[in-house]
């Protein structure tokens, strides 16, 4: 003995969602979803103004892409940070988070853009705040970019400063002229010498008896070995002397550069402050109102998402804890109801051999119609003609109907085909 009742595995059963259940929570559910949209509808609406700042307008000019890329990701990275937030507030008075939302991302289009999106109750506020945050990003990234260059200029001022005081050291050791060319000079008097000694000049002298002869000229001072040694004395002053001349040379060059960045980081930040009046560097795309479609879906899942769970719930723990009622015992037949035995055919009709009764004087005769029939139409159906059917379909008739003497007047309706189980025969069956 099965349960019909027991669908556990289908999942309306598992829910304890049976009956008018379903119903009840659809409308439920549908009653929760909209008073969701309807307190959505009754917030204020919201308003997006996007911003486009072009990082490039106060970048340093000899920036290279992949170096603007980096500033501008700088600025972007700059504006997020909570010394920027904290300048918005106290330049605005919004809070974020509770006034506006905002997003600051590195344009996609773009490197050298940067897009900001505010969204508020009020198109003023989202705009304010998205101009402030421009604003404060690109202050704090160019004082912070210009405190690096002007730290630059420093160490490249104090290098040069060091520099040319060794330099007047060299110079001092040199004999008071430039080291160069005090080493060319002495390195020139060894060749001098060096070549004088290899071919000695000579001059003519008179002696006291009137006579003239050809001496060579002595060798002047210093000697070959003293030139030598201050070649040798110089020649490091001179390499030293020289490198100091060559780094200074380029650090004067670095050091122009690096105050020309200044000065430019000095004239962008003086910009900004007409920025909010006369934008050049913070391009506004577009202010619109929001769409409401994300809030209407919120507020619909919001009430009708938990109603729906409390109302499974309350199915469940009502289930649980109500009494159980004794249900009638059935027979199960594949799920398809009970046999009822008292009303059902036990077989086909088909199958049943149809009886006639024939009622004969006072002997009451039960003919067997079927094997009557297949006796007759089987017995030497291959030797009998036409002739001979017809007389067998005669005696099968008059077998049936009593014999050939019955006349109209005997023929009833209890006698006939259609109505075999005559009140005769049933009387007598009886």
């Amino acid at each position: 003995m099965t349960n019909v009742d027991d669908n556990a595995g289908e999942l309306t059963s598992f829910l304890h969602l049976t009956g008018k259940r379903p119903l009840l929570l659809i409308l439920l559910a549908g009653i929760a979803g909209a008073i969701g949209v309807f307190l959505a509808l009754g917030e204020p609406a919201q308003w997006q103004a996007r911003y486009v700042v072009n990082g490039q307008r106060v970048a340093d000019d000899a920036l290279q892409p992949a170096e603007l890329n980096i500033f501008v990701e700088e600025i972007a990275t700059t504006m997020k940070l909570p010394v920027v937030i904290d300048l918005v507030e106290e330049r605005t008075g919004y809070v974020e988070e509770i006034d506006y939302e905002i997003t600051v991302n590195q344009s996609g289009s773009s490197v050298a853009l940067i897009d900001v999106n505010v969204v508020a109750d009020e198109p003023e506020i989202a705009q304010a705040v998205a101009v402030e945050t421009a604003v404060a990003g690109l202050e704090v990234t160019l004082d912070k970019t210009r405190q690096s260059v002007q730290a630059t200029v420093d160490q490249l001022e104090d290098a040069i400063d060091q520099n040319t005081i060794r330099i007047a050291e060299l110079t001092g050791d040199a004999g008071g002229i430039n080291p160069t060319l005090a080493y060319d000079s002495a390195a020139q008097a060894v060749l001098d010498r060096r070549a004088f000694l290899a071919n000695p000049p000579t001059t003519q002298e008179t002696d006291e008896d009137g006579n003239v002869t050809t001496v060579q000229v002595p060798e002047p001072e210093p000697p070959l070995a003293e030139l030598e040694a201050e070649v040798d004395r110089l020649a490091p002053l001179e390499r030293e002397h020289t490198q100091l001349v060559n780094e200074n040379n380029e650090f004067a060059l670095r050091l122009s550069e690096r105050r020309a960045s200044v000065r430019d980081a000095d004239g962008s930040i003086a910009a900004l402050a007409t920025e909010r009046d006369a934008p050049n560097i913070i391009d506004e795309v577009v202010t619109e109102e929001t769409s409401r479609l994300s809030g209407l879906l919120t507020g619909l899942l919001l009430f009708a998402v938990p109603a729906t769970l409390l109302f499974i719930a309350a199915c469940w723990v009502y289930d649980l804890l109500r009494p159980k009622t004794p249900e009638p015992a059935g027979v199960a037949v594949e799920a398809h109801g009970e046999l009822d035995a008292a009303t059902s055919r036990a077989l086909p009709e088909a199958s049943v051999t149809p009886l006639v009764v024939v009622d004969e004087g006072d002997e009451e005769h039960i003919i067997d119609v079927e094997s009557t029939e297949t006796a007759t139409a089987t017995a030497d159906d291959d030797e009998l003609d036409d002739d001979d059917r017809t007389d067998v379909d005669d005696d099968l008739d008059n077998d049936l109907h009593g014999g050939d003497d019955l006349d109209d007047e005997d023929d009833t309706p209890d006698s006939t085909r259609s109505n075999r189980w005559g009140r005769d025969a049933s009387s007598k069956a009886g």
